[in-house]
């Protein structure tokens, strides 16, 4: 290749370290030596004219009146795409997906968009082309919404540090940003800044490593005054803006992840009155067994550094690669000088001028040895720092601020207390940090890894932790926030099965945990590669998990995403399927017997596999047996298997229960019977969960709530007596505080209408008091738990459910709305929220005015009719039709205390008292 000034130099070197440092091989863009004015070329190179293919499949997904998704099929390029350009009218975005949030559209307009793929040389592929028209806008409330959140932003989505925060271990008590791919947690000393970063793909064998990060570092002489420090996490805007004293000088900082591609933006600024001598240092840990190698460019004034997670790979064995590589705009770096794993460079940030710290984030995961040389990485980062200027960077800001934009008017809720908001918005936006469509699923704690040792390795832990997160993405409008979690479902089914049928059983089941990510974030994921294996000829319950549930407790987010979406499209591709792996499996795996199927030898504790009848196994089969009974009528598929799995759910044994000595009333148990640890016999169970002799409100109670919650199985309309059961079963077990029910218990305690001023008081308590036993919101806006993350996320369920309900009403055979079902009105009489998502594809809007309900609007995605629990009382109630400026009538029918109307697809509606 004959390699392009300026923009193009790689120079690939095989660089052997010795055993004691690194005992493996890395290949690097090796950088020209310090102090020469020209790069040497290597001999024989030749240039990459070779232009990326054009993308494919190019087609939109969520159409909206402002915003548009796009989706395509990746490019292919000989040296590796860096990034699509996106045209449109005069506008163009950049980004490194394979998808696109478009916001800030016109409603009712037609646009032609254009997609281009780029490698780092700057060859330009062909186009792909689409052509649509947003929808007509039916949302008055869209401009008073957005001016809303803006007017709320300081008291409810900016979280503020006045010290440095630095307990970095688990889930981050830090300011965090991110995009679904990298993630960012600021920090430092009293003489230095730090952006530590962290991307979702970089594992080792078994655990979630950490990438590196950016130092700043006031280096001048003297000692440091007492520290002044203030950080401003700026939800809406997804940005943390510093105040800090380096070593007696003031320092403002901004930075922001871009939401469209992997670039970490840093502006710095000082009011000081002469100059300040700042270094950067960009680094990677360093560790024996962990490749590392830094390097420095002073012609370009690059630095970077990059890491492998581990040597001696053999194939299909898990590798990452990742690379860091910075350049600053504004000032020139000058002392370049890299040692290990670490790069750095000085520079003289003047009074009253911004500088710009530009870093890109490279690299990826997969099976060995489809993984890119770090050299390729390290190309790529290197021409995507070379090709920003003040200019693209504004571009891409103005992307990043209305890709947030359009992502907080997706839906709300102001319950105007500000503890239940600040968590509303705080977990909203760890879930959309963390989560993007396309990339890896994060582990446990998110995408902010920021060591080498994190506790539970951050793996995906499938008995509860992985699933919970995303239990109120759904209701929240938010139903794509779920996609990375489908796709690393997806991607693992194929071992699940080989592992199922190694054990002599037909379907999926799986592990408790994975200790890697599958699925097509990964490189060169191809699911043709794991053959399937046959079914053993003889059945060893003891090679399958102990928690027999976990593949069906997978499936809720499936489910409830067809439920609330209607999307035909991903039942038949991507929910389908998996539930019907999971069937084969439980028709394999239950035993009838006096007429009632049996769950033997599952258990919903961890580590103890011989509980028969579990609570939780039962729960989640039967909604596991009407998710696919729905998905196969509405598919008009497999109606020869339908008899079956209705069989199985009329006759899977009954809820165990019993008489909760404290209380005397009935209440859940975990199972029917289990074998005794001390005398290895079968006893039936007394009551447990009791551990070791103790009261019941242990670790263990959140094995119960899969029952009421995310399963329907008793809902607010429930009138049989599992109702008060469960109600029964709330009181005795109510440990609120608890690590592990935070995401569980409160959202299933609001669902089923438990006592709401109980529920409450403690969900605030947990929330708002430090002297909370396990709980409390950090500065950053999330709910610490001990044990666990993201998790803590899943319960806007909890403040969704309180304002929006939608549920099964067996006694009317029929899907209802709820609205305000649970909020006590008198004590927030001007609640109110915007595009909440009901079963059935619609999506509601209203508020509360002087504790009545004075604005209601729905939105049909898929039309049909549907029935809503009369939100004037007994008042009759009026609908109209929006059209343009127009309302027309539409008829209603009201009976058993519903509101009953036929709606049409993409059709809002209206509802008052007449």
């Amino acid at each position: 290749m004959k390699i392009k000034r300026m923009v193009n130099l790689v120079l690939i070197l095989a660089l052997a370290l010795t055993a004691t440092m690194l005992p493996a091989v890395m290949v690097f863009g090796e950088s020209p030596a310090f102090g020469t004015k020209e790069p040497t070329v290597i001999e024989g190179a030749r240039t990459d004219a070779e232009a990326p293919t054009a993308p494919t499949g190019l087609r939109a997904g969520e159409i909206t009146d402002t915003a548009v998704v796009l989706n395509w099929n990746a490019s292919k390029d000989n040296e590796g795409v860096m990034q699509y350009e996106i045209r449109y009218g005069t506008k163009t975005l950049l980004t490194e997906n394979t998808n696109a949030t478009i916001p800030d559209l016109l409603p009712n307009t037609s646009y032609t968009f254009q997609v281009k793929a780029r490698d780092a040389a700057g060859n330009l592929s062909a186009a792909a082309s689409l052509h649509l028209e947003t929808k007509r806008s039916q949302n008055d409330h869209s401009m008073s919404d957005w001016r809303e959140l803006q007017s709320l932003a300081s008291s409810r989505l900016t979280g503020v540090y006045a010290k440095l925060p630095g307990n970095f271990k688990g889930y981050a008590d830090g300011p965090l940003l991110g995009n679904g791919d990298v993630g960012t947690v600021s920090g430092g000393t009293a003489d230095s800044q730090t952006i530590y970063i962290d991307k979702n793909d970089f594992w080792m064998k078994s655990s979630k490593l950490t990438v590196g990060g950016v130092t700043v570092t006031n280096h001048s002489h003297g000692t440091s005054s007492a520290s002044s420090y203030r950080y401003e996490q700026d939800l809406l805007s997804a940005e943390v803006r510093a105040d800090v004293t380096l070593k007696n000088v003031q320092l403002q900082m901004k930075t922001w992840v871009d939401a469209n591609s992997n670039l970490v933006i840093t502006e710095l600024r000082t009011q000081a009155e002469a100059p300040v001598p700042l270094t950067v240092d960009v680094w990677v840990p360093e560790a024996a067994d962990k490749p590392f190698k830094s390097g420095t460019d002073a012609v370009r004034g690059l630095l970077w550094a990059a890491r492998e997670s581990s040597t001696n790979q053999t194939p299909k064995d898990w590798m990452s690669r990742a690379v860091l590589a910075t350049r600053l705009l504004g000032a020139p770096l000058t002392d370049f000088r890299s040692s290990g794993g670490r790069a750095q460079a000085d520079f003289m940030l003047q009074p009253n001028t911004t500088v710009t710290l530009v870093t890109q984030v490279s690299g990826g995961g997969g099976e060995n040895p489809d993984v890119p040389e770090a050299g390729s990485y390290l190309k790529l980062a290197q021409a995507r720092v070379m090709g920003a200027t003040p200019a693209t960077i504004a571009a891409q800001h103005e992307a990043h601020l209305a890709w947030w934009k359009n992502f907080w008017l997706k839906s709300y809720v102001i319950t105007n207390d500000e503890w239940f908001d600040k968590y509303y918005f705080g977990a909203l936006y760890a879930l959309a940090a963390s989560n993007r469509t396309g990339k890896a699923a994060p582990g446990i704690f998110g995408s902010w890894i920021t060591n080498d040792s994190p506790g539970w390795g951050s793996r995906y832990f499938l008995n509860y932790n992985f699933e919970n997160p995303y239990w109120g993405v759904f209701s929240s409008n938010r139903p794509e926030l779920a996609d990375a979690y489908f796709d690393l479902v997806l991607g693992y089914m194929p071992y699940g099965i080989n592992r199922t049928h190694e054990a002599g059983y037909r379907g999926f089941s799986t592990t408790r945990s994975l200790a890697r990510p599958y699925g097509p974030a990964t490189v060169g994921w191809d699911p043709a590669r794991v053959p399937v294996s046959p079914v053993a000829p003889v059945k060893v319950r003891s090679k399958l998990n102990d928690q027999l549930m976990l593949g069906a407790y997978l499936a809720t987010n499936f489910i409830n995403h067809y439920t609330y979406t209607k999307d035909t499209e991903f039942l038949r591709n991507k929910a389908y399927p998996f539930l019907l792996s999971l069937a084969d499996f439980w028709e394999d795996y239950l035993v009838m017997e006096n007429g009632k199927y049996v769950i033997k030898d599952s258990a919903p504790r961890e580590a103890n596999e011989h509980d028969d009848n579990s609570i939780l196994d039962i729960a989640m089969v039967k909604f596991l047996m009407k998710g696919l009974l729905t998905a196969s009528r509405d598919l008009d598929v497999d109606a020869s298997r339908r008899a079956k799995w209705q069989d199985i759910m009329d006759k899977l044994a009954d809820y165990p229960t019993f008489v909760y000595p404290v209380t005397g009333k009935e209440v859940f148990k975990e199972s029917e019977s289990y074998i005794d640890g001390k005398t290895g016999k079968r006893i039936v169970n007394p009551g447990r969960p009791f551990i070791g002799g103790t009261n019941v409100k242990g670790p263990w109670h959140a094995v119960m709530t899969g029952l009421f919650w995310p399963s329907d199985e008793i809902n607010l309309s429930t009138t049989s007596r599992l109702k008060q059961i469960a109600l029964n079963t709330i009181e005795a077990y109510g440990s609120w505080e608890q690590t592990n029910s935070f995401a569980m218990q409160f959202p299933a305690a609001v669902r089923i209408g438990y006592d709401i001023d109980e529920v409450l008081t403690h969900f605030k308590k947990i929330i708002s008091s430090s002297k909370s036993s396990s709980l409390l919101m950090r500065n950053n806006l999330t709910v610490y738990q001990k044990g666990g993350g993201i998790e803590t996320s899943g319960s806007v369920e909890t403040i969704n459910a309180l304002m929006l309900q939608s549920y099964f009403d067996e006694s009317r055979g029929k899907d209802v709305i709820h609205l305000f079902p649970m909020l006590p009105k008198d004590k927030y009489p001007e609640a109110h929220f915007r595009q909440l998502r009901a079963r059935g594809a619609f999506v509601v809007s209203s508020g509360l005015h002087g504790g009545a309900i004075a604005d209601v609007r729905l939105t049909s995605e898929k039309g049909g009719p549907v029935h809503i629990v009369n939100p004037f009382g007994a008042a009759h109630a009026q609908v109209v039709k929006i059209d343009g400026t127009s309302e027309v009538p539409v008829r209603v029918d009201q009976a058993q205390g519903l509101i009953t109307f036929q709606t049409e697809a993409g059709a809002t509606y209206k509802l008052r008292a007449n």
